[in-house]
C-alpha cells in the first residue's frame, strides 16, 4: 500500500490517502478535484536525486551518533581486524595458509 498526500484543488484542502499504486488511478478518475500534492519535498516519489551526495555524510548529519557506532565496529574486528587496518593482515594470513607437499 503506498501513500499520497493530495490537495483539494477549490478548497487547499490537505490529506492523505492510502491505497495500493493500482487503485490510484482509478481514484484520480473518480475524485478529479483532488490532486497530488508535491509541496513537501519528503512527499515526492524518489527519482534517484536523493542519493546524490556521500551516504555516510547524510547518516551523520541524520544520526550524530553514527560516528561511534562506526568507531566501535572498527574496534570489534579483533587481531585480524587491526592487522588489516595496518596493511600487515594479508602477510600473516599468508603464513597461515600455506600449503605444505605431504609427500
Amino acid at each position: 500500500m503506498a501513500t499520497y498526500p493530495v490537495v483539494n484543488n477549490k478548497t487547499g484542502d490537505r490529506k492523505e490517502v492510502v491505497m495500493s499504486v493500482m487503485d490510484w488511478d482509478k481514484w484520480k478518475e473518480d475524485n478529479p478535484d483532488w490532486t497530488r500534492d508535491y509541496s513537501d519535498p519528503s512527499t515526492v516519489p524518489g527519482l534517484g536525486i536523493e542519493s546524490v551526495g556521500e551516504w555516510q555524510d547524510k547518516l551523520n548529519k541524520k544520526h550524530p551518533s553514527w560516528n561511534q557506532i562506526i568507531k566501535k565496529s572498527e574496534r570489534s574486528g579483533g587481531v585480524s581486524g587491526r592487522l588489516a587496518r595496518k596493511g600487515s593482515y594479508e602477510s600473516s594470513t599468508e603464513s597461515s595458509h600455506e600449503t605444505h607437499d605431504l609427500d
